[in-house]
This record gives structure tokens, C-alpha cells and sequence, in this order.
């Protein structure tokens, strides 16, 4: 799943927010407290964040107010809205004021950790939907066809090799179908129902190969205006393939190795480890 790393508390309850902040420090999120809609105006106006956890009354106005604001912003946070006034009315216009979830106070860290778990799925769900939106991963004349003894072997190995969690390379001259088999092998995979991301890495130019696979930190390099998430996160908990593998950089390669190895990267311009659960297939 998508990890959310960055979180603004909007919470005027002292004790409240620092039991918030202290809960989500512990679980590794870089949080950013504000006590008014100004402040947290100000966090959001200086940097991007994942998630916004926010009261619905505050001191200078209603949390639904900004969440309102948020649904206009091209990188907008989810939200999540907190009250201890919690009603059927309420609730109904958070959600349909875009709001992600609703949380009535006092709520345990077990309902905090589930509404966490909840918007980490979502984020990952709607990453993919725009990987595919873009028209990269295209399902046409995918089946492999062919009755020949070759091809039964070759339908047989496939068969034997897609339920296992095994690296696959497959190796052939152009034009000999290699995609078909990387496709056929996710198909009769357990990850069958999850993300099967592809990379042409002959379509990619050198200086920006470690980014597309690993991402990158705002900040990282000229025109990164934003954190980008790399390919690898997101087909976390499905399959990647690299397509022409032999193409990419030695120096990028052995990153790669480490992927495999230890199943972590971190991004470019970034120092935080990121834990990723993918299957590789490669050709060339």
C-alpha cells in the first residue's frame, strides 16, 4: 500500500492533539500540529501532505470550511474529520464536503489505526487507477496462442513457475513474445488481483530511470516540485516488470539488486526506508 508520511493535527484540545501526535510520532509519520484553520492554512501553503486529521469546530471557524478549500487543490491531502459532537447530520455533510472518514471523540488508537489503514488502500488504489489512466499498461492481443510442442512446454514451465514468488527473467529476441509470458505469468498468479505495473526501460532516459523506479523527495533534483512515488511502491503487493532490464545503468542496477535482496529502497533525495512487497519480472 501507498504509505502516508505526512499528517497535520487540527485539534484546539490540548490534551487531545498531543495524545494524537504522540500516537502517530510512534508509528514513524512526520506530523505537524495547528490549533486553528490560519495555522493549519499556513502548513498547507508551504508543503504537501497526505492526510489531514481536523476538528469541526475551531476557534476561528468550522474544519469543514477548509476541507472544503482542500477539494479545489491539485495535490490535496485526504481528510479525516473529528468531532465530539458526533451526529448523523454532521457526519453526512463532512462526507459529502469530501471528507474521507469520520471520527467521533473519544475514539481508541484501534479506530485511528483502521481509518489509517483504510486511506493508505485508498491512496495506493487511486495511484494505480492513474498509472492505468495514462494509457501505459495495455491489455491488447495478450493471450498467448499456438498449439506446437514448443509452445505447450513453454505453457507447461509458465504454469509451474506463475504460483511460486520467483523472480522471473525471460530472455528472446524481439519480437518473440516475452510480455505475452510476463503477463500470463502474473494472470496465474496469487497477485493475480493486484497491481501489474510495467517499465520499458529502454523509454526512459538514464538521468531519470532511479526516479520512475525508486520516486523522489520534493526538492530532490531541478523541476521535482512535488514527492513522487517511483513504480516500485506502487505495485506493492502485486508484480513489476522491467522490461529490457539489461538497458539500465550498472550504478542503478545494483540499487535494484538491493530491492530484491532486502525488499526496501528509498527515493531519491530521500533517507527514509521503504518496505515493499513486489514480485520482479524482468526481460531482455
Amino acid at each position: 500500500m501507498m504509505r502516508i508520511e505526512k499528517i497535520i493535527i487540527l485539534e484546539d484540545d490540548a490534551i487531545i492533539r498531543r495524545n494524537l501526535e504522540q500516537l502517530l510520532r510512534n508509528r514513524r509519520f512526520e506530523v505537524a500540529s495547528a490549533t486553528t484553520l490560519a495555522a493549519a492554512r499556513e502548513y498547507l501553503a508551504k508543503d504537501n501532505f497526505d492526510l489531514v486529521i481536523a476538528d469541526v469546530r475551531l476557534p476561528d471557524g468550522e474544519g469543514t470550511d477548509l476541507l472544503r478549500q482542500l477539494q479545489a487543490r491539485p495535490q490535496k491531502p485526504m481528510v479525516v474529520m473529528m468531532s465530539g459532537f458526533g451526529s448523523v447530520e454532521s457526519a453526512v455533510e463532512c462526507m459529502r464536503a469530501g471528507a474521507f472518514d469520520y471520527l467521533i471523540k473519544p475514539f481508541s488508537a484501534q479506530q485511528l489505526e483502521v481509518t489509517l489503514k483504510k486511506a493508505e488502500d485508498f491512496i495506493q488504489l487511486v495511484k494505480v487507477n492513474q498509472y492505468f489512466s495514462q494509457g501505459k499498461d495495455e491489455e491488447n492481443g495478450c493471450e498467448l496462442l499456438g498449439a506446437s510442442p514448443a509452445m505447450e512446454r513453454l505453457r507447461q514451465l509458465i504454469r509451474k513457475v506463475a504460483p511460486t514468488q520467483a523472480t522471473v527473467l525471460i530472455q528472446g529476441e524481439s519480437g518473440t513474445g516475452k510480455e505475452l509470458v510476463a503477463r500470463a505469468l502474473y494472470h496465474q498468479s496469487p497477485r493475480a488481483s493486484a497491481p501489474f505495473i510495467t517499465v520499458n526501460c529502454t523509454a526512459i532516459p538514464e538521468n531519470l530511470i532511479e526516479s520512475e523506479f525508486f520516486g523522489h523527495e520534493k526538492g530532490a533534483f531541478t523541476g521535482a516540485l512535488t514527492k513522487r512515488e517511483g513504480r516500485f511502491e506502487l505495485a506493492h503487493g502485486g508484480t513489476i516488470l522491467l522490461d529490457q532490464v539489461s538497458e539500465v545503468s550498472p550504478q542503478v542496477q545494483a540499487k535494484l539488486l538491493r530491492v530484491l535482496q532486502e525488499r526496501e529502497l528509498e527515493r531519491v533525495g530521500g533517507n527514509r526506508t521503504i518496505k515493499v512487497d513486489v514480485r520482479v519480472i524482468a526481460t531482455t
